[in-house]
């Protein structure tokens, strides 16, 4: 191939590029700054491809296809996407004169909310066309037709209902006089209580909506009703015996409060006054109620389980002063000369009770239950010495261990047997022997102390 060839062919495809570069960034360019629409109308009549769309009449976007469909049609525009437009907003075709072009407007203007975006679709409900004159003229017709006879020579129809009308209110000029008067005092009267009126329609709609939202409870009211009707229905005499029931407790309770009309008066006068002091005393219960579980408490921590017994002491405060303590008595006993009696008082008592102030009992030690040590709290150096030691069993003995002849001296003694005495000591009569040692019982006294203060108790019956 020769290079001149190369290079043309070279130059026609750079220049096809180029072209359908350049057509692409107009597209681009044109996509970009545009929002495009559909929206489906009745009709197109006057409006055709390039028309434009405004908003509050400023032309805003064009119209670019119109496809008819068999019920309705559809009409794609587009319009500046530096407008925003709310995303309910409606399309309507407008006719500002009879002899310019339509346009499409969109109604509302944007005051906040939601946007439009590009590929919204305007529904046939948000959308409207103007009436035409043909749709005027045939609407006129009708009217024309309607009103005008039936019959040659006769009435319309129209004719006919005002000469009924004139028949009936001859002579009711009067009556129609009061009723417009008394129809005016009673819109009147509604108009001076628009505020009760309308608040009244408020709360019904508020019990209308309460009883829409609990029909299910409603239902289930209706039931319950209905199964309680079912229920007296069974049984009619019950509520007949029921109430005569009632009647005897009411005769009753009316001849006691007559019987013991005095005493109940009483009862209910002292039952105020405690009532009264009750309610006088109320902050000192508060009190009370406050500080008596933690007072409760404390008392209850001075009981030591290693002594087995209270570790309070009793503190007596007046105490710490005796002379004070006993002379400030005399003085509040005193009615005249307290001040003197106070001073000679301390005068011939501060000798006596000058050594003597005391902030407890002088007794500082329990001589009766010393610090024990609870059960749990022993430790044994052989297992053997615990209570509820149980002693290991040996091996079973063989076949020829129990053929072996029992002891010269003969059988032993059964278990528990009391023992005699012989000599200067006891002996086992059967073996001339110290004395044989019972075998341990089959159910020895277990004790837990583990588990508190149950388990350091003997345990209920005793051993036979």
């Amino acid at each position: 191939m020769k290079p001149r060839t190369v290079r043309i062919g070279v130059a026609i495809t750079l220049v096809v590029v180029l072209l359908g570069g350049i057509v692409t960034v107009l597209r681009s360019a044109n996509e970009i700054g545009h929002t495009r629409v559909i929206g489906y109308f009745d009709n197109s009549n006057g409006i055709y491809v390039g028309d434009d769309v405004v908003i509050l009449g400023v032309p805003v976007g064009k119209i670019e296809k119109i496809e008819p469909q068999p019920t309705r049609v559809k009409i794609s525009f587009w319009y500046d996407s530096k407008y925003k437009v709310p995303a309910d907003a409606k399309a309507v075709i407008l006719s500002p004169s009879l002899v310019t072009v339509r346009a499409i407007q969109l109604t509302p203007a944007y005051l906040g909310g939601p946007v439009m975006t590009s590929g919204a679709v305007v529904p046939r409900e948000h959308t409207a066309v103007p009436v035409e004159f043909d749709d005027l003229r045939q609407q006129l017709e009708k009217l024309t037709q309607a009103l005008q006879p039936t019959q040659p020579g006769g009435v319309s129809t129209l004719g006919a209902f005002i000469n009924t009308a004139a028949d009936n209110l001859r002579g009711q000029g009067p009556d129609i006089r009061n009723s417009v008067l008394k129809l005016s005092q009673a819109i009147s009267a509604l108009g001076d209580h628009s505020g009760d009126l309308f608040g009244t329609l408020k709360n019904l709609a508020a019990l209308v909506s309460a009883l829409h939202d609990s029909s299910g409870v409603l239902r289930q009211l209706n039931q319950n009703l209905a199964a309680v009707t079912g229920q007296l229905a069974a049984d009619p005499n019950g509520v007949g015996n029921a109430v005569k029931d009632l009647n005897d407790v009411v005769g009753d309770v009316t001849s006691f409060i007559a019987e013991n009309r005095d005493a109940l008066g009483t009862t209910s006068d002292k039952l105020a006054s405690v009532s009264t002091a009750l309610v006088q005393s109320l902050d000192d219960l508060k009190q009370t109620l406050h500080i008596a579980p933690t007072a409760f408490q404390n008392f209850l921590n001075i009981y030591q389980p290693a002594q087995g017994t209270l570790t309070g002491i009793l503190a007596l405060n007046n105490f710490a002063d005796p002379v004070q303590f006993l002379c400030s008595a005399v003085q509040a006993a005193s009615r005249l000369g307290a001040e003197q009696s106070a001073k000679l008082c301390v005068q011939y008592l501060a000798p006596i009770f000058k050594n003597r102030q005391y902030n407890y009992f002088p007794l500082g030690e329990n001589l009766f239950v010393g610090a024990d040590a609870r059960p749990n709290e022993v430790t044994y150096s052989e297992d053997w010495l615990r209570p509820d030691y149980i002693p290991p069993q040996g091996p079973a003995p063989t076949e020829a261990a129990r053929t072996v002849a029992p002891p010269p001296n003969g059988p032993l003694p059964p278990a528990n047997e009391m023992y005699n005495f012989f000599g200067n000591g006891m002996v086992d009569p059967n073996h001339a022997n110290p004395p044989f040692v019972p075998s341990k019982p089959e159910n020895p006294l277990q004790f837990d102390p583990a588990t508190g203060l149950p388990g350091m108790m003997m345990p209920t019956g005793g051993q036979q």
